[in-house]
């Protein structure tokens, strides 16, 4: 599942309510059934100001055939037809966290961290 942060038509509180919510009743098992990546930037299912171009369905598919989870989804922002941003989508409640060092418009700067 995936909600944006910038979603103006529903908050993205509700698919935060319901994934933990699945926590609740099945922890420790949910991550083996049911992830959540929350998309900064992303509007209401795509658009926005950031990376909202991603196949989520690949890494569902892989995970389901496979028994591969995604532990990351890569996303882009494509501005006239041009990729100018690459970011990883983190399983939530993780956050992408930048090194530090390389360009915050690629994806290899970043990892998928806890929050704090």
């Amino acid at each position: 599942m995936y909600h944006g942060w910038a979603d103006a038509a529903l908050t993205p509180l509700m698919s935060i309510d319901l994934y933990e919510r699945a926590l609740a009743a099945n922890r420790p098992d949910t991550p083996g059934f049911f992830r959540f990546y929350m998309v900064p930037g992303m509007f209401h299912c795509r658009g926005g100001y950031s990376t909202d171009s991603f196949d989520g369905m690949s890494a569902l598919v892989e995970w389901v055939e496979n028994g591969t989870a995604p532990d990351s989804i890569p996303a882009a922002r494509v501005e006239g037809g041009r990729v100018t941003r690459t970011r990883p989508l983190c399983p939530y409640p993780a956050l992408a966290t930048h090194d530090g060092q390389g360009s915050p418009d690629e994806a290899a700067s970043f990892a998928c961290r806890p929050p704090g």
